[in-house]
């Protein structure tokens, strides 16, 4: 499994589809929320990488989306997550501000943008 497989892989293990957001399906095939978007990236070892990710969710209420941001900063923990991909690991960490949350047009749209700091610790 490649980099971008492996953050693939990662992002949707929390029970909302996730996708890069370079291939999100444009209308009118874009999925139902909720979803996750990501960035995706790569750096040379000991070259930390700032990535991200979007919760989306339709809604009145902050509840939903609050709740899968908590189950990642769990799952993250204050360690970070390491990741396998075939040339090594991807360290995953808590970025600063961790999360926060972010208008839209839309006043149904509930956005939680989440900062990521990535290390890749390779065999290379």
């Amino acid at each position: 499994m490649n980099v971008f497989e492996a953050l693939d892989q990662f992002w949707n293990i929390f029970q909302w589809p996730a996708y890069d957001e370079n291939t999100v399906p444009p209308p009118p095939n874009t999925p139902a929320l909720p979803y996750i978007t990501y960035g995706a990236a790569y750096a040379n070892f000991d070259e930390p990488c700032a990535l991200h990710i979007d919760l989306w969710d339709k809604g009145s209420s902050w509840t939903n989306v609050t709740r899968k941001m908590t189950e990642i900063n769990r799952t993250i923990g204050a360690g970070g997550k390491m990741l396998r991909y075939d040339g090594g690991h991807i360290w995953i960490k808590r970025g600063i501000p961790f999360a926060q949350r972010m208008s839209d047009p839309n006043p149904e749209i509930r956005r939680i943008y989440i900062n990521i700091e990535a290390e890749f610790i390779t065999n290379d």
